[in-house]
Formats: structure tokens, C-alpha cells, sequence
């Protein structure tokens, strides 16, 4: 009659709500510690033409096309970059 009631299992370290939380602290921490300027935008061209649709006029077909070049600051080092 007096049966022990068995425990829940324990959560393990790392696990629980105060784990996920500080794995997202770390994330935030990471991303605010990585760098943004590895690469650096020297042209950028943006053309945006509209033309209405034949079939119905009062709706508008949009394309935009963005143009842009872009250089490494900290190219990659691999075999690939001395083909010629």
C-alpha cells in the first residue's frame, strides 16, 4: 500500500529553460562578435521596369534586377583560385 512514487527523471545540465536560454545568449554573442566586412561591395546597379499586363490592364508586372560586384577582402586559400 505505501508504494514509493517514483521521481520524474531529472533534467540533465544544459537541458532545461535556463540551458536553451543561454545557448541563445550565445548565439547572440557569436553573431554580434562576427565580422561583416569580409566582403565589400565597389558597384551596385538596381533597374526596376513596369509594364502593365495585356490581358488586364490594372494589373502591373514588375522586374527588378540588381546588379553587383563584389570583392573578398580575405579571399578563400585553395587550389582552385591558381587555374589559369
Amino acid at each position: 500500500m505505501n508504494e514509493p512514487v517514483p521521481k520524474p527523471p531529472a533534467v540533465p545540465p544544459g537541458h532545461g529553460l535556463f540551458g536553451w536560454l543561454g545557448r541563445q545568449v550565445a548565439h547572440v554573442r557569436t553573431a554580434l562578435k562576427a565580422d561583416v566586412s569580409a566582403s565589400k561591395t565597389i558597384y551596385r546597379n538596381s533597374t526596376v521596369e513596369e509594364k502593365p499586363l495585356p490581358q488586364d490592364p490594372n494589373v502591373k508586372l514588375r522586374r527588378t534586377v540588381i546588379d553587383e560586384v563584389v570583392v573578398d577582402r580575405n579571399p578563400p586559400a585553395s587550389a582552385d583560385n591558381n587555374i589559369p
